[in-house]
């Protein structure tokens, strides 16, 4: 209890944190800020899907039918998904237009970007559209990715047999930092009381009367289940629709059964938040899950650094601009080895809605000559998910800059030095989670992926 008391304070303190630090437009600055953009590298979610569970699971939680995604299956994209990344591809071709990383023309930014997507196939076209926006002129953006429903090492290395899991020290792990679960079970008692209304009446299944339970489990499949959370997954199962409906655009009467309002619709994601932070960013399991993943994005620096090619890494040498889909627990995943935070207008705080991203510039200071690297969360709003708002540079997207623990440069500047960046990656990265790069095959363009 004394350590979910101790977790609960610094909560309340990233929050204050969260209130005082601005958002920050990543757009154009009104004066040269002395340094110039050398590679980015996107690391985002997918875009708008539809629900993940399956019906029959869904009908379990209510008597009231779910509204359906009408000729969308399973956990694919929506055609309003199709667009919101399109939208989105299309703002930062603005934008790094603007700061010279792209060049205007198809085949030259073709030829330095790179298109990187996990093996499902809303990931994948997420990848697709974004690019479409990123390079208008192109419509069969070459996307890498293993075959659809293929484990990839990336981003599930204890299903590739890459990182093992030892579930007695994930349990421990867990239960050092939030207890047994009874705890949270209480701390969560508004979010578990909203979703008691929204389900009713009830089905013969009530996730908000479950209790939140941190055992391990066997097998360990994937690092995410290393965990059984009990009625937090039960309750997360049964409100997956609620953002989706609303992002994609239903009739407002039918996202939730009209029972959220948006403040409620945001309230409700703390469940999910807190189910990802289980999963993924408690620190032994954020080591298994997400050092290769990291071991990535810190090579794939190193050569634009370094100017020569690495294994290990994404794209080659010559990408400068490098998007990186997957999912939300594994932005999540990434986020937790730097220990970065945030909070966008109208989310909880380190919520990942649809086409959520981390950013990472790698920067050229003019005036000292050294490499320094921002780091960004950025996503379209709830709002303008919905409506599918053309974003600009003056129109964007809600961004953060973020403060990388132990990165803060002499001057007060978010930036951090490359040096000392590469010295913290370096350090969260655990190598024995790492796959050999002798032994890496990267997946090759995937083509042929269904809409649906």
């Amino acid at each position: 209890m004394w350590s979910f008391k101790r977790n609960a304070v610094l909560i309340s303190l990233l929050l204050a944190l969260f209130l005082a630090v601005p958002v920050l437009a990543q757009t154009v600055k009104p004066t040269d800020d002395g340094t110039t953009l050398e590679q980015v590298i996107i690391f985002g979610r997918h875009g708008i899907r539809s629900t993940t569970v399956e019906p029959a699971t869904l009908a379990t939680y209510s008597t009231n039918p779910y509204p359906p995604f009408v000729g969308v299956p399973v956990g694919y994209l929506t055609p309003n998904g199709r667009e919101a990344a399109r939208l989105m591809g299309s703002y930062f071709h603005d934008y790094l237009l603007h700061e010279g990383l792209l060049t205007g023309s198809t085949a030259a930014d073709l030829s330095h970007s790179y298109f990187r997507a996990n093996s499902i196939q809303r990931s994948n076209i997420t990848a697709a559209m974004f690019g479409e926006g990123l390079i208008p002129g192109m419509t069969a953006i070459p996307v890498h990715s293993y075959e659809l429903g293929t484990a990839d090492p990336v981003f599930d290395p204890v299903s590739c047999g890459v990182a093992t899991v030892d579930p007695d020290q994930a349990e421990t792990a867990v239960q050092g930092e939030y207890g047994s679960g009874a705890a949270l079970t209480a701390a969560y008692s508004g979010e578990r009381s909203l979703i008691r209304g929204v389900l009713d009446p009830g089905g013969s299944v009530d996730p908000s009367t479950q209790p939140f339970t941190l055992t391990a489990t066997r097998p360990v499949e994937f690092a995410g289940t290393a965990i059984a959370s009990g009625g937090l997954y039960s309750l997360n199962s049964a409100t997956d629709p609620f953002v989706m409906q609303y992002t994609d655009g239903f009739p407002l009467e039918d996202v939730a059964w009209g029972r959220l309002t948006p403040d409620a619709l945001s309230q409700q994601t703390r469940i999910t938040a807190l189910l990802i932070n289980l999963e993924m960013r408690s620190p032994y399991i954020n080591q298994v899950q997400s050092s290769n993943a990291g071991s990535h994005v810190l090579r794939t620096m190193r050569q634009a650094v370094s100017g020569g090619n690495l294994r290990g890494a994404f794209g080659n040498h010559k990408s400068r601009v490098l998007v990186i889909i997957s999912s939300d627990a594994y932005v999540a995943g990434l986020a937790g080895l730097l220990h970065v935070h945030w909070q966008l207008p109208g989310y909880q705080p380190d919520f990942i809605g649809p086409g959520g991203m981390l950013v990472f510039e790698l920067r050229h200071s003019k005036r000292t000559k050294e490499y320094l690297v921002r780091v960004f969360y950025t996503g379209q709003t709830f709002d303008q998910l919905r409506n599918l708002t053309p974003l600009t540079l003056e129109d964007h997207p809600a961004t953060m800059q973020l403060a990388v623990p132990g990165g803060n440069g002499p001057d007060g500047s978010l930036d951090v030095k490359w040096s000392t960046f590469k010295k913290l990656l370096r350090e969260a990265i655990d190598h024995k989670y790492v796959q050999p790069f002798g032994k890496e095959s990267p997946p090759d363009v995937l083509d042929n992926v269904p809409l649906k």
